[in-house]
């Protein structure tokens, strides 16, 4: 039995949607196809909607700012009707509060813990490793970046106190390192959470510069470093090596 299913289109097409999917579903099981596979496919249908509808949310917080970006302005990057938004987020916080969880697992995912097994790098190059990796993961996930690292002021209220919420989290992680860097002897006694910030102030300006001159030099996702101008904000191992220095030696001698 063949059916046509083809989407309709705009808020009216809602309802006539979800009556073709229901005849759809009623066409493969009077052809055999199992229901198990019909609802892998639905459900599959459904993640990818999702998912486009968040990377559209991504763009549009980049190019507007988070407190300017509206509803419509989601719907209208993602071409869905109002309704089909509202059929996987209740708002466009909730897209943001998921995109900072994930930068956030991004960012955890990029540092490993100093190992001092035989055989292992000396603990500094594995902190500039670190670095290393925290900024192509930075590079690589750029949209998402550009977001976080926007001056505070251009969020609303509710906006500034989830993105306090998210750097509070690495300044723990910060604070975490330089515990760890202390009971292995490569770092010294002093006050963990004024460090930590510290830290965080300076790498996230470093990183928030890095993104500027990025786009100022042209460079896009598809262009690896050889290909790509390399200003001082732009050459990660520069940086790397450049903030590792600062973390560990200072700057006077």
């Amino acid at each position: 039995m063949t059916v046509n299913h083809e989407p309709a289109s705009g808020a009216a097409g809602e309802a006539a949607n979800a009556r073709t999917e229901a005849a759809v579903a009623v066409a493969s099981a009077a052809d055999g196809e199992p229901i198990d596979g019909r609802a892998a496919r639905a459900q599959q249908r459904r993640e990818q909607r999702r998912s486009e509808i968040i990377a559209a949310a991504t763009k549009v917080f980049r190019e507007k700012g988070y407190h300017a970006a509206s509803i419509g302005d989601i719907i209208d990057a993602a071409e869905i009707a109002r309704g089909t938004f509202y059929l996987y987020f209740n708002s466009k916080r909730e897209i943001f509060t998921e995109l900072t969880a994930e930068f956030l697992a991004l960012i955890r995912g990029s540092v490993r813990k100093i190992s001092l097994d035989s055989g292992a790098p000396p603990p500094i190059e594995q902190m500039r490793a670190n670095f290393r990796r925290v900024m192509s993961t930075v590079l690589a996930h750029d949209d998402l970046a550009t977001i976080m690292l926007r001056d505070p002021s251009e969020f609303d209220v509710e906006g500034q106190a989830q993105m306090q919420q998210f750097f509070d989290q690495i300044v723990e992680l910060i604070e975490l390192a330089v515990r760890v860097g202390r009971s292995l002897g490569f770092a010294r006694d002093c006050d963990d959470h004024i460090i930590a910030v510290s830290a965080l102030g300076a790498l996230r300006e470093v990183l928030r510069r890095m993104l500027a001159a990025r786009a100022a030099a042209g460079v896009n996702d598809s262009e690896d470093d050889a290909g790509a101008p390399s200003p001082s904000l732009v050459d990660t191992e520069r940086l790397a090596d450049e903030l590792v220095t600062f973390f560990v030696h200072g700057v006077f001698t």
